[in-house]
């Protein structure tokens, strides 16, 4: 093997982990949740929501297809509107998404607590909770730091059971179905609602930009990156389908809980089939927290690559290979937000700065398009300018209609991270 110089990542990252990354990005929380918040607001109507976030989600995925095939560094949507818009966007979209992820993490570590409760509910308030939540960070902190090959392996082991869970699930469930629950016999739902509703689902799905922003590491990035995330959508698409139907056609109620698949396991096998649903749920958060404790420092290390961010979290253990200082700072600040909390919120403003992102990356990508002197692509999107126009339209349609109230919480967020941006280039300038 070629030496790798200290201070480097090691490229070694094959299409089946990068598959194993983005699973355990999209099968998450959102997937868990999604059946009983979405029924709630679009009620007989929620296939036809999951279809409409699937459908919106076709040209984003494409959009972001091309853009991967062209780069093969670490930051994936950063490195993208780095290459073709101004440095303060560019900053935006990487700040913005490394942030979503900390909320993200945080409301993950306490839907763990809540269905580690089911098992013993001593765990879910006071000092027991706090233990609980630091031990998960510590456990997942460690395993993080100790290399992508150990992370990749984690991370394989964690969506075999998720898949697992998934099927068995369906399998299961799909006896117990009652055709008549899935009647549409209401109303559709007003614009705003059905958008709200979409932007749940829009939750569940967005993540997949995580396996670009670990593409640095990636053994052929350019080609795997594009399949993986094709492959890996489409697999999302039939787990969320096939949770939605089991949820829906069981339960008379899918809206009245919070856990409406271990209702679900509970209505059709007694407290065993409640266990054994809470036990997968269990595996299937922690896959997604480990995930996004291995992209948000990659994603700290790129900003910081580039002046954006402080030079020390860019620093790389000798031994380990890994963005050490970047992953203790990120496991801190998620794991210190899930201790501030006891609700599980954020959802919703961790979607719409994820929108944010995805916008400006499609407006990267459109000017990219037409610059002959850019990255070639290898994956090659027909019509880029018109597509990435048009999504970058769409989203931004579905940010007002669905995520409007979260937009000055959003600016706060921003103008934070852009007095960072400003100190740290001062800071440069300052030095000699």
């Amino acid at each position: 093997m070629a030496a790798v110089e200290p201070g480097h990542l090691l490229r070694v990252l094959r299409r089946r982990d990068l598959i194993g990354i983005l699973l355990n990005a999209m099968i998450g929380a959102g997937m868990l949740a999604a059946p009983a918040k979405v029924f709630a607001l679009a009620g007989d109507w929620s296939f036809a929501v999951l279809a409409a976030a699937a459908i919106v989600l076709i040209p984003l995925i494409l959009c972001f297809a091309d853009l991967g095939s062209r780069f093969s560094g670490t930051g994936g949507p950063y490195l993208y509107a780095r290459e073709a818009l101004p440095p303060v966007l560019a900053f935006a979209v990487g700040w913005l998404l490394w942030f979503s992820q900390a909320l993200s993490a945080a409301t993950l570590a306490n839907l763990f607590v809540t269905y580690l409760g089911g098992f013993f509910p001593v765990l879910e308030s006071g000092w027991p909770r706090v233990a609980v939540i630091l031990s998960l960070g510590v456990f997942l902190t460690i395993i993080v730091l100790g290399g992508i090959r150990q992370s990749a392996r984690a991370s394989n082991l964690l969506v075999t059971i998720k898949i697992g869970f998934v099927l068995c699930f369906l399998f299961a469930g799909v006896a117990f179905v009652q055709a008549d629950h899935l009647a549409v016999t209401s109303p559709s739902p007003d614009p705003v609602t059905f958008a709200q509703a979409v932007l749940i689902y829009l939750f569940a799905y967005s993540g997949f930009e995580r396996g670009a922003v670990v593409a640095g590491e990636a053994r052929d990035p350019q080609h795997d990156v594009p399949l993986a995330l094709v492959m890996s959508v489409v697999a999302v698409t039939f787990a969320y389908a096939a949770v939605m139907l089991v949820c829906v056609g069981v339960l008379d109620h899918p809206a009245a809980t919070d856990r409406p698949l271990a209702e679900a396991g509970r209505q059709m096998f007694g407290e065993t089939g409640a266990i054994a649903v809470s036990a997968g749920a269990i595996a299937v958060i922690t896959g997604t927290i480990l995930v996004i404790l291995v992209s948000m420092p990659r994603m700290m290390l790129a900003l910081s690559e580039q002046g954006q961010l402080p030079a020390a979290l860019g620093a790389v253990h000798p031994v380990w290979r890994t963005p050490h200082v970047a992953i203790v700072i990120a496991a801190v600040l998620s794991f210190g937000f899930a201790l501030s909390s006891t609700v599980i919120s954020a959802l919703t403003f961790a979607t719409a700065t994820r929108l944010v992102g995805y916008i400006l990356c499609c407006i990267a990508l459109f000017r990219i398009s037409r610059r002959p002197e850019a990255p070639q692509p290898r994956f090659r999107l027909r019509a880029p300018g018109v597509v990435s126009l048009g999504t970058a339209a769409i989203f931004s349609g579905v940010l007002l209609l669905g995520a409007l109230k979260e937009l000055r919480a959003l600016l706060v967020v921003l103008a934070v991270g852009l007095v960072v941006f400003a100190l740290t280039r001062w800071r440069a300038r300052a030095q000699p």
